[in-house]
């Protein structure tokens, strides 16, 4: 059964997942350009000895590990009296395919497997003089060393092509679905986080759980504080966000902004420099133009 697994991330931090069978695993961020990361799991090959000098591969299930790594499989994830250990609350999630990993890849990955087990690494010891530190050479020939990273380099380039292929099998839904779980868990992180601050004992254990669920939803609470880019007012120097029509201090119209107010319409104009004062009309009252 050589099936991958997919695993995406909807949220802006990575996750690690690491025991002593399976060995760590990191599912990266998604990036600003993008709606979701992937981490593609690949099965794992298994080289059996059956006599005679021969072998035969086997390849353990993916999707397993990949549950483990969501941790849809234990409590390992539970923070909280009542909370399930899952991640899928943080963004990740499993998607429902299960791509046959390319015979091409397949055959990449064994032809490594078997050379290496033929030519086994030879190892020399050396002390740095500069750092006084031991060092591992490799003193195998120049052309084993050459064979293996061509190997090496083949099985990246189909690995990369199969991750793609993956990626386009991910279904909006499954991104949608992470997303709202990942917004649920959000929520309940920042209402825990107002309970916390209420009390002067809890207000330590406010973490960068709750900070991060904070900043993702873009509230603004003062157990969290988000820095603001600000400029220089040019007509009396104080500091006041960027892209905004008038100064709060000063009142003075920002000249880079009254160019666009120019080409609006009175009621437009109106509604962008004074907002609250529209807002306070009557319903029904309509800005004249």
């Amino acid at each position: 059964m050589s099936q991958a697994a997919i695993i995406i991330n909807v949220s802006n931090q990575a996750h690690t997942h690491a025991n002593g069978l399976s060995g760590q695993w990191t599912v990266l961020p998604k990036k600003e350009t993008e709606d979701f990361a992937v981490l593609v799991v690949f099965p794992t090959p298994e080289t059996q000895d059956i006599g005679e000098g021969k072998s035969t591969t086997h390849w353990l299930k993916a999707r397993p590990l990949a549950l483990d790594i969501v941790g849809m499989r234990s409590s390992a994830a539970a923070h909280g009296f009542g909370d399930t250990g899952t991640k899928e609350k943080w963004g990740l999630a499993v998607c429902e395919a299960e791509p046959d990993l390319p015979k091409e890849l397949i055959a990449a990955i064994e032809e490594e497997m078997a050379y290496l087990s033929k030519k086994r690494p030879r190892y020399a010891y050396e002390r740095d003089e500069e750092t006084k530190a031991m060092c591992v050479l490799d003193i195998s020939a120049e052309s084993v060393q050459q064979k293996k990273r061509e190997l090496s380099k083949r099985v990246e380039e189909l690995r990369a092509e199969f991750v793609a292929e993956c990626r386009r099998l991910v279904q909006k839904k499954e991104v949608q679905k992470a997303k709202r779980a990942m917004q649920v868990e959000d929520q309940r992180l920042i209402a825990e986080g107002d309970r916390m601050w209420a009390s002067e004992k809890e207000r330590p254990n406010i973490n960068e759980l709750h900070r991060n669920a904070c900043q993702r939803l873009g509230q603004e609470r003062p157990w969290c504080y988000t820095p603001l880019q600000l400029v220089d007012c040019p007509g009396c120097g104080a500091k006041i966000k960027e892209n905004i029509i008038t100064c709060p201090s000063c009142g003075g119209l920002l000249e880079e902004e009254l160019e666009v107010l120019r080409g609006l319409s009175r009621g437009a104009r109106a509604a962008a420099m004074y907002p609250n004062r529209l807002q306070e009309q009557p319903v029904g009252t309509a800005a004249r133009k």
